[in-house]
């Protein structure tokens, strides 16, 4: 299950706290303005006066947009499952390297994210 499609689908949860953090929509629409903000740039339609521009954003909140962001495109990489161990009826249990909650890997159905904070994990060395 990819990160956009866990059951928070609007959500982005926090690995430690758990506190709901901004929407996936809004980080998409700050990223979008952002993203005009340098195509007028490099189109010279830009007259380098953010006071008075219309894309102009808070800080605070582009400081958190860009911050979830990365933290997104840090459990798509996949990370070494902790301490695999085999388990009854060929499955293997593990913790994730990211949040440290006990996962299992159904050896027919290879479970590749953790179900409790989304990281993309692997199960072979």
């Amino acid at each position: 299950m990819s990160v956009m499609n866990r059951p928070t689908t609007q959500k982005m949860e926090a690995c430690k706290g758990g506190e709901v953090e901004m929407t996936i929509k809004r980080m998409i629409e700050l990223l979008d303005i952002e993203h005009e903000c340098m195509l007028r740039k490099s189109h010279d339609d830009c007259n380098r006066n953010c006071a008075d521009c219309d894309l102009v954003q808070d800080d605070d909140e582009l400081h958190e947009m860009y911050t979830n962001v990365i933290s997104l495109l840090k459990e798509q990489e996949p990370k070494q499952v902790i301490g695999i161990a085999d388990s009854i009826e060929g499955m293997e249990v593990g913790y994730c390297p990211s949040c440290n909650k006990g996962i299992v890997n159904k050896k027919i159905d290879e479970t590749k994210f953790c179900k409790f904070c989304g990281q993309k994990v692997k199960w072979d060395g």
